[in-house]
């Protein structure tokens, strides 16, 4: 099974093809090989919980519906596990290898089943539990008991923005060397899971100082403590980074797009690296905008996790030839 994730600009250009509207024609081969193959069960299209949130973000009722069919009837309902999800299975595996111990709980699994696998609700249900009547209700229409959730994205997708060009700024200001410039990226994605870590740690038994400093990072420190920190961690976040796929996927897109000075960080860009970072590693496929297939690329992570990378959904047929035969 070839497991095939696109965003959401790709589910649109299929949604054209599908339901006849302007511009679709040229993405109806792939839609027709796409639907082959899905009958087959030769691939799978995976949504994650960002595929939910911002099809509900559509305000147009009858164009979220015809999206919300298009990703039904490839997908089946089958679903992504949310980025804290599979960065909590992350760091109980590597926190349990360290410590020697017992993993201390089953881990989330990276593909599932329905919107409450997906926006972890439900590790386990079970594929004949579906009903894709409801599942399409929960795409089009945002579940009752859910008025607020994924709303803040944008508010910290503000607020990451601002992050990454303070980060960009203090760069060119101290003219860092690239081996620091990534220790600094790297100590930020420890911070950015402090309470993830946190949660690791207490799930398995352990005292917060069992990661050294790792263990002891809080944004509420005072400056001079977070200070003395901050030299202890730096030597020590990247190979922790390392350790946990998903992030060090995250953190490998960061660094590519600070690399390059030209770059302008958007708020959205905090959506875009969380979920491409999580479908790189569990997915074979990934169908993205044009930037981010070339900061794959650099970033040397399509072949570390055997993963193809593509900009034209409208490509799809060749590559599935060239991939299932």
């Amino acid at each position: 099974m070839v497991t095939i994730y696109l965003d959401q600009a790709k589910w649109i250009d299929l949604g054209r093809a599908m339901h006849g509207r302007p511009g679709g024609e040229r993405f109806r081969a792939a839609l027709d090989v796409a639907r082959h193959c899905v009958a087959m069960e030769l691939v799978e299209f995976p949504l994650s919980v960002g595929h939910y949130i911002e099809t509900w973000r559509a305000g147009n009722p009858s164009r979220r519906r015809r999206l919300a069919q298009t990703m039904l009837e490839l997908s089946r309902g089958r679903t992504l596990a949310r980025p804290p999800d599979l960065c909590n299975n992350e760091l109980d595996a590597v926190i349990s290898r360290l410590a020697e111990l017992d993993l201390p709980r089953a881990p989330y699994p990276a593909l599932g089943w329905g919107f409450a696998h997906a926006s972890g609700l439900n590790p386990n249900v079970p594929r004949e539990a579906l009903d894709l009547a409801i599942e399409l209700e929960h795409l089009a229409n945002r579940p009752s008991g859910f008025d607020d959730y994924g709303r803040g994205h944008r508010e910290f997708g503000d607020l990451y923005r601002h992050g990454e060009e303070v980060l960009a700024a203090g760069q060119q200001r101290d003219a860092r060397s690239p081996e620091m410039d990534e220790a600094v990226l790297a100590a930020s994605a420890v911070l950015e899971i402090w309470e993830n870590i946190d949660w690791a740690l207490q799930r398995a038994g352990l005292p917060r100082d069992a990661l050294g400093p790792i263990g002891r990072v809080r944004p509420d420190l005072s400056h001079e403590d977070g200070g003395k920190l901050l030299i202890e961690l730096l030597p020590l976040a990247r190979n922790f980074i390392a350790e946990l796929p998903t992030r060090d996927a995250a953190l490998r897109l960061r660094l590519e797009r600070h690399g390059n000075p030209a770059n302008t960080w958007e708020s959205n860009d905090m959506i875009d690296i969380a979920y491409l970072a999580c479908a790189t590693v569990h997915c074979d496929i990934v169908v993205t905008e044009r930037q981010w297939v070339h900061e794959l690329s650099r970033s040397q992570m399509l072949g570390r996790h055997d993963t193809i990378a593509l900009h034209d959904v409208a490509v799809l047929p060749q590559t599935l030839e060239d991939v299932v035969g």
